[in-house]
Formats: structure tokens, C-alpha cells, sequence
């Protein structure tokens, strides 16, 4: 695309729960200018998501990157063009990572109710509504009511025909890449963020929990191969392209792990997303 295009058109980043969200997030904050993004609130996302519907057109056209906890279906009432963008992740392991923060996040609106309950990651499974999640938001659904088989091909609908880059959790620095290459992105500094650190390695669950897991979430899973198609043909067509993009990003992040910068970097991007959360509020 042209520098005219790009500046044109509206990106429309998908975080999907635990899925390499937080880490991109704070990145994208270092490529667009503030008042040009709009985030919803990760923890009052209701109130975010019905804010942004209130703004002026005016203010809707400024802004290049809008971002966060959303379902697909903004770019409907843009008055400009616009993109999506999301990472996806394995279903299983999403999961787990998911039970395991809202464990240990105070903020989480299920946090007491899992301490005061004393939930298990089996218990998550059978009697919380959050399954499919990934199918649910890039379909547009509705995120506690049961998902189908029409909502899952939905989902997969949508990633062919409205997302420009389709990223993997387990390949994130090659799902940048292709970021980098569609948006002109400069990627200088990265580090990780919002990492669940407090979990169970996958092979310690037992199988009876791994299987629930996959039986509860087998739309996702089938969505997930869809988006592993997507990003593997996207890989491949760019694929000298991404393999010194990639080697570019391992650099940045080696450069940004030494204590120094990395407590920089964090102090530096905790700055620049409280500045435009403050401003998304307003």
C-alpha cells in the first residue's frame, strides 16, 4: 500500500484473551502517534466499547489504530476504510493461560469469585460460559452465550475476507514481521508483557483435564487451523521478507532484555498507555 493509503485507512486490532495481546498492544503504542489510537479499557470494556460509539465522526476518522477487548464489527460504523488485525492461539494452551491469570489478577471480575469457590482449572472448564472465546469475538457474537458451528464459520469468514494480518501466538516475532510489512511498522524496541508466569506446564495437567478442554473448545480449535493456514500462506509469499524481519526482532528484543533498557523500555511504555488510555477516556 502507499503512505497515502495506509494513512487512509483505520486498523482494528482484535486482542483476544491471553493471546500475545498486552505484548502487541504495548508496541503498537510506539507506531502510531497517541491521539491517533483509541483502546478499550481492558478492565471497564463495557463502558470503553460503548464510549467509542458515542464519539463524533470526526474524531473516528482521526484515529488510525483502535484497539483491545472488542467483538469484530467496529469497522461498520467508521466513517473511513479500516482493517482488522489479531493474533490467535492454540486453544488448549490458551485456556490454561487464561484460568491461571484470572486465578492471580486481582482486577479480573471472576478473581473472587475463584478464591472465594476455590475453582480448579477442571472446574473453569465445565461450569464457566468462556468457551469458543476466539470463534465468539472474531464472529461478533455474543461472548457468554453458546457458541456454534454457523458462528465458527462465520469467524472464519471473516479472517479471509476482512483481516489484513492474521497472526500466531506460537510465532509471534514472524506475525510482526508480516505487521511490519503491512503497515510500515519500524518495530525498534521490543519486550514481552502481561505474561502469565504462574501456571502449570501443559504436560503436568492430566489428560482427562487436556481432553475436557478440547472437547469445550473444538470450534476454536477449528478456527485455529483456519488462521494457521492464513498465516503460513502469508509467511510464505513474504517469506525472505520475514526471515530478516524476524532476525531484526530477536535483535531489538536481545538489546532490550539487559536490565537497563528493559526497565526503560517498561517505565517508557507504562507512560505512553496510561497517556492514551487517559485519552480514550475522554
Amino acid at each position: 500500500m502507499t503512505q497515502a493509503d495506509r494513512a487512509a485507512e483505520a486498523v482494528i486490532f482484535l486482542h483476544l484473551p491471553k493471546a500475545a495481546g498486552s505484548t502487541l498492544n504495548r508496541l503498537i503504542e510506539w507506531e502510531y502517534p497517541l491521539f491517533q489510537m483509541y483502546s478499550i479499557d481492558p478492565v471497564f470494556f463495557e463502558w470503553s466499547w460503548a464510549h467509542l460509539q458515542r464519539l463524533s465522526k470526526e474524531r473516528l476518522k482521526r484515529t488510525r489504530m483502535f484497539k483491545g477487548h472488542m467483538l469484530f464489527g467496529l469497522h461498520a460504523i467508521l466513517p473511513q476504510p479500516a482493517t482488522y488485525i489479531t493474533v490467535v492461539r492454540e486453544p488448549v494452551d490458551r485456556v490454561i493461560s487464561s484460568f491461571y491469570f484470572m486465578r492471580t489478577y486481582k482486577l479480573h471480575p471472576l478473581y473472587w469469585r475463584f478464591k472465594r469457590e476455590n475453582w480448579s482449572l477442571e472446574d473453569f472448564v465445565r461450569r464457566s460460559p468462556r468457551e469458543n472465546v476466539q470463534c465468539k469475538i472474531i464472529a461478533g457474537a455474543e461472548y457468554n452465550k453458546p457458541c456454534t458451528a454457523e458462528i465458527c464459520e462465520k469467524a472464519k469468514e471473516n479472517l479471509v475476507r476482512y483481516f489484513s494480518v492474521v497472526g500466531l501466538f506460537e510465532r509471534f516475532e514472524e506475525s510482526l514481521a508480516l505487521m511490519k510489512l503491512r503497515f510500515g511498522w519500524k518495530l525498534q524496541r521490543y519486550s514481552s508483557f502481561n505474561v502469565t508466569r504462574t501456571r502449570p506446564k501443559k504436560a503436568d495437567i492430566p489428560r482427562s483435564t487436556l481432553d475436557l478442554i478440547a472437547e469445550k473448545n473444538s470450534l476454536d480449535i477449528s478456527l485455529y487451523n483456519c488462521a494457521a493456514n492464513l498465516f503460513q500462506t502469508a509467511v510464505k509469499t513474504h517469506a525472505p521478507e520475514v526471515g530478516q524481519i524476524t532476525r531484526e526482532l530477536e535483535l531489538a528484543r536481545a538489546r532490550t532484555q539487559t536490565p537497563l533498557s528493559s526497565a526503560l523500555f517498561s517505565i517508557c511504555a507504562a507512560g505512553r498507555k496510561a497517556l492514551n488510555r487517559t485519552y480514550s477516556s475522554i
